[in-house]
């Protein structure tokens, strides 16, 4: 949440030539915030910088894998059969998947 937020108004935006994945130090700019919210400790603050790249195209890669997953999921929930490997796990959904909850928040009344 806060640091994609935040990623998305840094200037330059990672689409325009930034960095994918990086988050310059938050600490202090507002009360509530009193550590960096990517690196509270300092872990990785002696990361060389091939290894913070590499760890920055690894979690772009762990996106890309987890989309890939959700995607199966709800092609599976939707078309049983078509993901082979979950056949028979998933229950079939017979709504629409891009509306999951089709108007109806009774839940939440």
């Amino acid at each position: 949440g806060m640091l994609e937020s935040y990623g998305e108004i840094l200037d330059p935006h990672y689409t325009k030539g930034g960095l994918p994945g990086y988050y310059p130090p938050i600490k202090g700019k507002r009360p509530e915030l009193v550590f960096n919210l990517y690196d509270p400790f300092g872990f990785f603050a002696e990361n060389s910088e091939e290894t913070k790249a590499r760890g920055r195209q690894v979690e772009i890669n762990n996106g890309r894998l987890a989309m890939f997953g959700i995607l199966g999921f709800l092609s599976e929930a939707t078309t049983p059969g078509s993901v082979p490997v979950l056949k028979g796990l998933i229950a079939p959904y017979s709504g629409n998947c891009m509306i999951p909850f089709e108007g109806d928040f009774t839940i939440f009344s």
